[in-house]
């Protein structure tokens, strides 16, 4: 405000950028966007003009048909002209504008284009973005192979840890659609920690706020709900209203689906009195919607009646199918349950208009079994019946979808069988090509004696000579042979270990899909536990394709990140826990390395879980160190320590992790020694059957 004439510009350019969206309305961001234009246009300022009208364009209600975003984008496209950096720009503003629409075949056209220009012009920074946009696209498509590769590609072009932090949220979604939410939690969490060093303390809150979704829908709602407020603090922190609107709604949500309806209430008045002072119309009805169900839950249909009367209108000026939909049933349902049939008939009506609208089919169950309770409600069964069967073939079909989906995983493991196969029929043609190459040794040192001795005789010189060097050429041929054939050895080798590493998490995903379907807490954690030891596993084979060599585990490397995703999935407060590693660089092989991480695993879970009850602070140390034959894990407390009997731990809940601990470490022909001092602690000296080679600095 202090600033006059074109001294705004730069500050108004920088607050109608995007990392300051969710702190500015729509209003004030297009009141600030046609203050640019005014002052590009006097300046002649090309560049700042093109931002002005996309910043209008993206502040638009896309679904209205009122909005006028084409008008501005095409305007915005027009003044780019020929320059790379603001065509590229506008041509990606342009796919978000499809993208929300929903019309996805013009969203990559605008994609591609865009592409195009940044491969040109060498623009790193934007295609992560498009590329993880286009991953996205993909995968909401089903095509979960194309996703998948697209969103790997994006991490090549990343130059600076912004790049990073945004190709790990993007990721994140990909992973999230194609079912995986192991690692769409863990790259959500990557990118969270990215944001927060950076104070980018916008997009961590999201990435926060994305983690509990993820933990709410796998049922573990105390660390979604510490992710939440975390989220809260970082939002209040910088104002952010958007950011705290979203929290206190997903946080409703959460007590909701918990049955907790007096704090989903609470937290859904929180959001909504935000989300009004910003000035999001669809966010508001976002919330309305979530409140009205709230109300039918509870029985407080006079309460609903008050909200669908209110909000109906505006849900069907802005087009929110959706809402509109639901707002009509939950109106038509209390209206029934309060003797007001003339009403509920009329909400009915309203909300069936609405169906006949609504093309998105992920939304369309919840809509249907909506409207078969609104029908039953008005004794109207076979209507009811009608909604309910399409309603479950719905379920059905998205159900298929996802088992197709596994299925899918399931050949593909069977790929790799065959995989294996052709890499068995390498080696032993490798074997006999060694073979050959000897024989051929052989001989051409015979021929080099037989020359020596009739070296008079030119004639059998020149044959002679011919014939190495028919034979040189041979062999020449043959080594290329095999140098292809070992790399075809090698690239099948990485493909097997990740396609192992693949088939780990379809494990664990089944896991938690059974957990979904276990309400017993004992079962519960015996299948999260088995979640974690597989997660080791995974990790390791990870390491192994990603790895220059494709037999050895760098442990250092290895064992600090299995300690970071075990304090990831206890959330460890990191000024309550001190955790510690000294970790010597060498390398094990596979078979080896296995066992002492699920040893390594179990022990640190143990410390984790029982050293520090009620909330106690203290250290955790995890020592690998290299010996003169072998290596000595130790893993060691400063908590409460164990109970021991004859030297060795009491019968406790954990006695399968230390009985699964005993037996690796027999396996690795090892020593378990467990003592008490100020705290527990478990150390392993185990013998290798290999030296252990140092990992190169």
């Amino acid at each position: 405000m202090e600033r006059q004439g074109a001294g705004r510009l730069p500050i108004l350019l920088q607050l109608c950028d995007t990392q300051f969206k969710g702190q500015l309305n729509n209003t004030e961001a297009k009141a600030y966007a046609e203050e640019i234009i005014r002052l590009a246009t006097a300046a002649r300022d090309t560049a700042a003009r093109v931002e002005g009208c996309l910043c209008i364009a993206i502040n638009q209600d896309k679904s209205s048909n009122a909005s006028d975003a084409r008008k501005w984008l095409t305007e915005a496209q027009t003044l780019a002209g020929k320059r790379p950096e603001l065509l590229e720009k506008t041509l990606y503003k342009w796919a978000d504008y499809y993208y929300e629409l929903g019309q996805m075949d013009s969203s990559l056209a605008y994609l591609n284009k865009a592409l195009r220009i940044c491969q040109l012009q060498h623009f790193s920074t934007e295609q992560v973005k498009i590329l993880s946009r286009l991953a996205k696209i993909y995968s909401n498509r089903g095509e979960a192979a194309l996703a998948d590769s697209l969103g790997r590609r994006s991490f090549f072009y990343c130059k600076n840890v912004q790049d990073s932090a945004f190709a790990y949220s993007r990721w994140a979604i990909v992973q999230e659609d194609l079912g995986h939410p192991e690692e769409a939690l863990r790259a959500f969490l990557a990118a969270y920690r990215i944001n927060k060093k950076l104070k980018n303390n916008i997009l961590a809150a999201f990435n926060l706020q994305q983690a509990a979704s993820i933990l709410r829908e796998e049922g573990q709602y105390e660390r979604a709900i510490g992710y939440l407020e975390e989220s809260i603090l970082l939002s209040k922190s910088i104002g952010n209203l958007s950011g705290l609107s979203s929290a206190y709604h997903s946080l409703g949500t959460l007590y909701m689906t918990r049955n907790s309806y007096e704090k989903a209430l609470d937290y859904f008045r929180l959001a909504l009195s935000m989300k009004k002072d910003i000035g999001s119309p669809k966010k508001v009805l976002n919330t309305i919607v979530n409140m009205a169900d709230v109300y039918v839950r509870t029985a407080q249909y006079d309460s609903c009646l008050v909200l669908c009367k209110q909000y109906l209108p505006l849900s069907r000026k802005i087009e929110h199918k959706i809402a509109e939909s639901n707002l009509s049933f939950l109106g038509s349902i209390s209206a029934a349950k309060t003797g007001r049939m003339a009403l509920a008939r009329q909400y009915l009506a309203s909300g069936e208009q609405v169906i006949s609208r609504m093309k998105a089919r992920q939304e369309m169950p919840d809509v249907y079994q909506l409207a078969a309770r609104s029908h039953a409600e008005l004794g109207n069964f076979e209507k009811a019946y009608q909604y309910q069967a399409l309603f479950q073939a719905l379920q059905d079909s998205i159900f298929n979808a996802e088992k197709s989906r596994i299925i899918s995983e399931m050949e593909t493991r069977f790929e790799t069988e065959k995989k294996e196969q052709q890499i068995t029929s390498l080696g032993k043609e490798n074997e006999l090509n060694n073979a050959r190459i000897a024989n051929a040794r052989i001989r051409q040192f015979a021929l080099l004696i037989c020359l020596a001795l009739v070296g008079i005789f030119a004639f059998f010189l020149w044959r002679n000579a011919a014939g190495r060097k028919r034979l040189n050429t041979a062999l020449a041929k043959t080594n290329a042979e095999l140098n292809l054939k070992n790399t075809e050895v090698q690239t099948l080798l990485r493909e097997i270990h990740h396609r192992v590493k693949n088939n780990l998490q379809i494990i664990s995903s089944l896991l938690r899909m059974q957990s979904r379907r276990t309400s017993d807490q004992n079962t519960l954690e015996a299948l999260r536990t088995g979640q974690a030891r597989i997660r080791s596993m995974a990790l390791l084979h990870q390491r192994l394709y990603q790895g220059e060599q494709l037999k050895d585990i760098p442990m250092q490397a290895y064992m600090k990140e299995l300690s970071e995703s075990l304090l990831d999935a206890y959330r460890i407060d990191e000024d309550r826990i001190h955790f510690h590693t000294e970790i010597d660089a060498f390398d094990l092989d596979v078979d080896t390395a296995i066992p002492l991480g699920l040893i390594a695993n179990e022990l640190i879970t143990n410390s984790l879980k029982y050293a520090f009850p009620e909330e106690k602070s203290g250290d955790i140390l995890l020592a690998l160190k290299k010996t003169g034959d072998g290596f000595a894990l130790e893993v060691s407390d400063n908590g409460i320590g164990m109970k021991l009997t004859n030297g060795k731990p009491a019968a406790n809940s954990s006695a399968f992790g230390l009985e699964l601990v005993e037996s690796l470490a027999q396996k690795l022909n090892g020593q378990l020694r467990f003592s008490n001092g100020q705290g527990a602690k478990t150390t392993l000296i185990a013998r290798t059957p290999a030296t252990l080679e140092p990992t190169p600095a």
